[in-house]
């Protein structure tokens, strides 16, 4: 939540407005993880446990195993970002009215290079995960993907400059890079124990042919190109 940054007194935002942008909110997750169920996969990596006392603002319908929670949170993260530049000038005027302490050419220049960074890690750890998977997941994925981008879905509908209170009240659940890393981490060593990037071991030679016998003098052979020439 990067809002109180904003406010010399955080008591300047009404309270309706907070109720209203809350309303917001509550209501964006219920587009998420809305998919089917994903088949049971047993080479994929372990599932976590989100537990309730420690939601970390997850919603309960966001995707249990760690492949798609962290593709959920690859969507609701890469659509968070391209709403910055949307309501980019709605967070200048924002900085204007209440004034900030981060004094930046553009606002929120160094939270969303890290988002930026954060999203690099979130597609590398997927990535990894699709290559160590013996079946493919990436249709899951997708999908996955598609349900985080959907949170946004309400707040994209509401004028621009609500857009912007819901953006910046929301902040990444800091599970999704914990579980980004783990994910990561064991996919690469099931890559590494299936050998998934080495290259795969050549077929086994064909049997000789039987020998043949010489062709004629002056014959050519079928498979070359050049006609055969008698001696000179």
């Amino acid at each position: 939540m990067r809002l109180f940054r904003d406010c010399v007194n955080p008591l300047a935002w009404s309270f309706g407005a907070a109720l209203a942008i809350a309303g917001l909110l509550a209501a964006a997750p219920t587009y998420a993880a809305q998919t089917a169920a994903a088949t049971a996969n047993p080479t994929a990596p372990a599932s976590i446990k989100i537990e309730d006392q420690d939601n970390d603002g997850v919603p309960e319908n966001a995707p249990k195993d760690d492949y798609r929670f962290v593709a959920w949170c690859y969507g609701a993260l890469d659509e968070y970002l391209q709403i910055y530049d949307v309501v980019k000038p709605d967070l200048k005027a924002i900085d204007k009215m209440f004034g900030s302490p981060v004094k930046e050419d553009e606002p929120y220049h160094d939270d969303v290079a890290e988002d930026r960074k954060a999203l690099k890690r979130f597609g590398a750890a997927i990535e990894a995960a699709e290559k160590a998977s013996l079946h493919p997941i990436a249709p899951e994925g997708a999908a996955a993907i598609d349900s985080g981008r959907q949170i946004w879905s309400a707040a994209r509908l509401a004028p621009r400059r609500k857009l912007a209170d819901a953006w910046l009240f929301w902040g990444l659940p800091t599970r999704c890079d914990k579980v980004a890393k783990q994910l990561k981490v064991r996919a690469t060593l099931m890559g590494q124990a299936f050998a998934i990037e080495a290259p795969k071991a050549d077929a086994a030679p064909p049997a000789p042919d039987a020998p043949q016998a010489p062709a004629a003098p002056g014959s050519p052979s079928a498979t070359d190109p050049t006609p055969m020439r008698g001696p000179q």
